[in-house]
């Protein structure tokens, strides 16, 4: 059952409850939050969750509503500093498990795209996170994302000076709990045997892009495959830690790891061999290029050809990070320090999916029209964070009724392509004031 937007502001706003009611649990200053101040623990959380692009003045200003006695800038600032970013994360996870349903399928299976977006930091003199001499830092968005039902999964937030994707993959693989099939896909990147090992562990399936044929660094170079053209073949690969024996004699079926290279299912020497049965399917796209996936579905299931329209799903996940960057100020961060940003990063996926699961709930109304018509998500966020922050003191708001107002025409085959302008780097540091 599709949960309605009242259904869904309901759920978040006792999933921050839940936060607050444990607010021992998420404090960073012994009993902070226990007295009742401008900021309490409530208000903090939802006004985090409803932030937008302008500076944090006048976030504060239009939150309160231009009302007298609003709080200060500084007054916030001191008070977020005392929430951990997991208080966020962890927000973020209650509201996807208590508004998970049936989701959508593909064959049978639930499809989970797996990719990372790196995000710019303001400039900060005193991080340590950072890369190269001109002191630029980073942070490194991994994600889990249900390309179907078009919402966030799961995310872990790395240094962008530390980030490991294959790491992070395995984290939140080894995290899903789920009651249908699950198809974890990935692009090139993600060729990584221990990741693969991970998705079997949890008697899920895979299909990965690896590097094609003569790139430098791949995966099917260890292999004996065709030189040209298009292939889909099984092949049975042992990992090992013992450099000598069979590893010697069969390096195509058997691949030796040093003890120092990660595989999470053996520990040393000593351990047994892990076995792993992969199929490699190269086709051909209409541009005449060639893709090349690694994969644990077999023939019966899915054919070559049903792996084109299959992977065409992953571009999802990209969309995703596009309008959580883009529409939902991802990158319009309000603060310095990494702890605050973290706290916005989650708050941001958070209405994502909010938003998301408004717009997806909302039925276009069936008229006679030239084309097919979506919701324009852009307006649609504006009006579910406006939805959001409304009080009980103010006018109601039909949130379904005002979204299908913001249509706009899906057309097929353009015959000429639309005129873009570039956009000019934007400093976002002006937002700290």
């Amino acid at each position: 059952m599709k949960l309605t937007a009242d259904d869904l502001k309901k759920c978040l706003n006792e999933c921050i409850s839940e936060i607050v009611f444990h607010h021992n649990e998420f404090s960073l200053v012994p009993k902070a939050f226990s007295r009742t101040r401008k900021w309490p623990l409530d208000k903090l959380i939802h006004f985090i969750l409803s932030f937008g692009s302008q500076s944090l003045g006048t976030e504060i200003l239009e939150y309160f509503q231009f009302q007298d006695g609003f709080p200060s800038v500084s007054s916030f600032v001191q008070q977020r500093k005392k929430l951990p970013f997991q208080a966020m994360e962890n927000l973020f996870k209650l509201f996807y498990n208590r508004t998970e349903s049936d989701p959508v399928l593909f064959k049978g299976y639930r499809i989970a795209a797996i990719d990372g977006s790196e995000l710019s930091l303001p400039y900060n003199p005193n991080e340590e996170n950072v890369i190269g001499e001109n002191h630029h830092s980073t942070l490194y968005l991994n994600s889990l994302y249900d390309v179907c039902g078009k919402i966030f999964m799961d995310s872990v937030i790395q240094h962008g000076k530390e980030r490991n994707e294959t790491d992070a993959a395995c984290i939140m693989v080894d995290r899903i709990s789920e009651k249908y099939p699950v198809i974890i896909m990935a692009d090139r990147g993600y060729e990584n045997y221990n990741l693969f090992a991970h998705i079997e562990e949890r008697l899920f399936d895979y299909v990965i892009r690896i590097r094609d044929l003569g790139a430098i660094r791949t995966m099917a170079s260890g292999f004996d495959f065709p030189s040209d053209g298009p292939f889909d073949l099984m092949r049975d690969v042992v990992i090992t830690r013992h450099s000598t024996g069979p590893c010697i004699v069969n390096r195509i079926k058997y691949k030796y790891f040093s003890k120092t290279a990660r595989f999470d299912y053996i520990k040393d020497s000593k351990s047994n061999d892990y076995e792993l049965t992969i199929r490699f399917v190269r086709f051909q796209l209409e541009n005449s290029s060639y893709e090349l996936i690694a994969t644990s579905l077999s023939e019966d299931e899915f054919s070559a050809e049903e792996f084109k329209k299959l992977y065409q799903l992953r571009w999802n996940i990209e969309v995703g990070f596009r309008e959580a960057k883009y529409i939902l100020g991802m990158e319009a961060f309000h603060s310095k320090q990494e702890n605050s940003i973290c706290q916005e990063i989650y708050s941001r996926i958070i209405m994502y999916n909010f938003s998301m699961l408004i717009t997806l709930g909302t039925k276009i109304p069936e008229k006679e029209r030239k084309h097919q018509h979506q919701i324009n998500f852009s307006r649609a966020v504006r009006i579910c964070i406006a939805f959001f922050k409304q009080t009980e003191n103010g006018p109601p708001i039909d949130v379904e009724a005002t979204i299908v107002k913001f249509l706009f025409p899906i057309r097929s085959n353009r015959s000429r392509p639309r005129d873009t302008v570039s956009a000019c780097v934007v400093s976002f540091n002006y937002r700290l004031a």
